[in-house]
């Protein structure tokens, strides 16, 4: 992944860096926690239309 391109007269130098992905199970306690704010959301959306007008 560059990071920064250098030019030098005729060369360019390049800044790089190594990624590293996310471990399976990282990868499925955030899907867990997007899903759970997901749901918040609509229970929340879903109670406060619900509620009873006075």
């Amino acid at each position: 992944m560059p990071l920064n391109l250098h030019w030098k007269g005729r060369h360019v130098k390049a800044d790089i860096a190594l990624a590293k992905g996310k471990a399976q199970h990282d990868k499925r306690d955030t899907i867990k926690d997007r899903d759970w704010q997901r749901e918040q959301g609509r229970l929340m959306r879903h109670k406060v239309s619900s509620a009873p007008k006075d």
